[in-house]
């Protein structure tokens, strides 16, 4: 497997990047970009879609990001933002949706955030927030939904964080920690949950962590690890399991990796790596199966990169690369390589005849591989929604007859475990829609008969939990589609009867808040499927009626803004799936009449842009389940009339590729619901960057 890795560092051309092979280690080194950043570079970071790569530096203009293409390299470097960052850039990130970049520096305001657009580049800088950070901004972090930003900085409280709104900026900041980081902030990040902040600081204990609601902010700082990092605490990293975390510091090792666990905190500190980084460690970073850290330092050779097993530590360091970077490492990077790589991924599909679900191996650029074996327990009956929980180790289906939900365990290459038990309270008839929230702990189904959506804790290898209370204001028809905010702070239910659309908040282990108001202008008719985008900043609603199609700006804690412009060219039909790409860039719909399937650019608090064309073969028959690969690379449609299912690659900004061949074994019916999972990419991938370059 193959992927990338960048280190910049403080000697041109400051930034050096080589292919990396998960496994075997440093490929060859690929040709500089042809206009080099302007001085030291001090963090590096690919964006999610592994589409581009920023580079934060020392001398005007302060910060440099190019196109990126595994196995090609740097394209050219995009025009700087029109209004520049105030001073030397320390750490930059791309957002989790990659539709905003965010830049911490050296002088006031210390943090710069701008829209971006791959392919575009930068828009106009956001404003800056009310209440500025207190010094120069060495760390910067967007929590994993994009609707929380955080700058590490100079002085007191050393830490800030602030709502975020893509298309709308900062909201207000949040109420410092009642413990504070004990001295400047080095470093910040948010775990892959989105449940924990940690801050890298110079004073003892040199790391300090935090639970993190969003909405709500800080909690109680967690006990201090029982070994310290021995010096100044410098760049913080999570793998994408959450299940560890690393900071890098100026005394030896360098570095430090412990166990973690939300709402426990620290384990005891892993063993040392058998040969250590020779000087402080500046930038630290997992890449995205979880099984490499790479670690930059302040001498030559500038990184090492070693195995990593959760729950044994390191492996033996990689041989260096045989073209070193030109002097002392300040800051590494490892991409998830969306473009190229294979990942484990399985597809899908609920229909109309027995066995009412079939599940497949997926390979992007291949396509399908032979049917896995069917669950020894059937659905009871059609199936009409289909969900893959999001670390891909259950698979449930909602379906006609009771019980009217099933969920098995799921494993790629394996296929369908012994059926969990049912629920203790069954759905009241049958399951129109199912899904999984963003952490795994609950399932939502909806369903026919009233209370029309029921929700269930969820325990991978337990099953269902006691259900939820009812919403106190129920949807006043049947339940088609749900859809939780991807921080999981809310949930929304399309249905039957007007208004249409239902949302409400959501607290894990809580449950529904009071009913957010209805939005201003209803979904014309019958709700029959809704979506959050990426972001959380924007909620789709496929409806019965003209314009087939109605999208709102979403805002947590205040719901619906303003409808959106209709799209220029409307779905055709009755529309019954609408999707977000997981970039958040594309919106797709499914509807009765051809071409089955319709998609736009999308972009957050602009809306539609020019439809998509059609795909050269079209589904057979009416479009009614979608589904993006969690790389962006394929989209497929479930749909009336053989096949029942066909599957495109994908690419934004240009559209449909080839129809991939049908599988060998169809599905026995209408494809009513498709999902595809992934056992080794999270619902957002969390690639971080943590670099800097202070007095040390």
């Amino acid at each position: 497997m193959t992927v990338d890795i960048a280190v910049v560092h403080d000697t041109s051309p400051f930034v050096t990047a080589y292919s990396w092979g998960i496994g075997t280690g440093f490929g060859p080194k690929y040709t500089n970009p042809a206009t080099l950043p302007t001085g030291i570079g001090e963090s590096v970071m690919f964006s999610t879609s592994g589409a581009d790569i920023a580079v934060s530096h020392v001398t005007s203009p302060f910060i440099s990001v190019y196109p990126w293409n595994t196995g090609v390299g740097f394209g050219v470097k995009y025009s700087n933002p029109v209004t520049l960052p105030a001073g030397d850039g320390f750490d930059v990130k791309f957002s989790p949706s990659g539709n905003d970049i965010a830049l911490g520096h050296a002088n006031s305001p210390f943090i710069s955030v701008y829209p971006w657009k791959s392919g575009a580049g930068f828009g106009a800088k956001y404003p800056n927030p009310g209440i500025l950070p207190t010094g120069t901004g060495f760390g910067i972090d967007f929590n994993p939904s994009g609707t929380d930003i955080a700058l590490s900085h100079l002085n007191s409280p050393f830490v800030t964080a602030y709502p975020w709104t893509s298309g709308v900026g900062f909201g207000t900041k949040y109420a410092d920690p009642a413990t504070l980081p004990a001295g400047a902030g080095f470093g910040v990040t948010f775990s892959p949950s989105g449940n924990d902040i940690a801050v890298g600081h110079g004073i003892s204990p040199f790391i300090s962590v935090y639970p993190w609601t969003s909405g709500v902010g800080f909690g109680a700082k967690y006990a201090d690890p029982a070994t310290l990092p021995p010096g100044n605490g410098h760049r913080i990293s999570f793998p994408p399991s959450g299940n560890d975390i690393a900071i890098t510091h100026n005394s030896s090792p360098f570095i430090s990796v412990y166990p973690w666990t939300s709402g426990v905190g620290f384990g005891a500190k892993y063993a040392n790596p058998a040969t250590l980084p020779t000087a402080s460690g500046t930038g630290v970073s997992f890449t995205h199966t979880g099984t490499d850290i790479a670690v930059s330092y302040n001498s030559p050779p500038a990184v090492n990169v070693y195995p990593w097993t959760s729950g044994v530590g390191f492996g033996a360091k990689y041989s260096n690369p045989s073209t070193l970077p030109a002097g002392n490492g300040l800051g590494v990077d490892m991409s998830s390589d969306l473009n190229k790589v294979v990942v484990l991924t399985d597809i899908a599909v609920a229909h109309n005849n027995s066995p009412f679900i079939t599940a497949y191996p997926w390979t992007t650029g291949v396509g399908f591989g032979a049917k896995y074996a069917n669950p020894t327990t059937l659905p009871a009956g059609i199936g009409n929604g289909i969900s893959f929980s999001p670390s891909g180790g259950d698979i449930a289906i909602c379906h006609v007859g009771s019980p009217f939900v099933t969920a098995y365990p799921w494993t790629t290459g394996v296929g369908f475990g012994v059926k969990y038990a049912n629920p203790a309270t069954l759905p009241a008839s049958t399951g129109n829609g199912v899904t999984f929230s963003p952490s795994g702990s609950d399932i939502a189904v909806t369903h026919a008969g009233s209370p029309f959506i029921s929700v269930y804790p969820w325990t991978n290898g337990v099953g269902f939990g006691v259900k939820y209370a009812n919403p106190a204001t129920l949807p006043t028809g049947q339940g088609n589609g749900v859809s939780f905010l991807p921080s999981g702070n809310d949930i929304a239910v399309a249905h039957t009867t007007s208004p249409f659309i239902s949302a409400y908040p959501w607290t894990n282990g809580v449950g529904f808040g009071a009913k957010y108001a209805n939005p201003a202008t209803l979904p014309a008719s019958t709700g029959f499927e809704v979506d959050f985008s990426p972001s959380g900043n924007d909620i789709a609603v496929a409806s019965n009626n003209s314009p087939f199609i109605q999208v709102y700006p979403w805002t947590t804690g205040v719901g619906f803004g303003v409808k959106y412009a209709d799209p220029a060219t409307l779905p055709t039909g009755i529309s019954v799936e609408t999707i977000f790409s997981h970039s958040g860039n594309d919106i797709a719909v499914g509807h009765v009449n051809s071409p089955f399937v319709t998609v736009y650019p999308w972009t957050n608090g602009v809306g539609f842009g020019v439809k998509y064309a059609d795909p050269a073969t079209l589904p057979a028959s009416t479009g009614l389940g979608i589904s993006f690969s969690l790389s962006n690379r394929d989209i497929a449609v479930g749909h009336v009339a053989s096949p029942f299912i066909s599957v495109y690659p994908w690419t934004t900004g240009v559209g449909f590729g080839a129809k991939y061949a049908n599988p060998a074994t169809l599905p026995t019916g209408n494809g009513n619901a498709v999902d595809f999972s992934s056992s080794i990419i999270t619902v957002v991938p969390i690639i971080k960057t943590f670099t800097r370059h202070v007095p040390l």
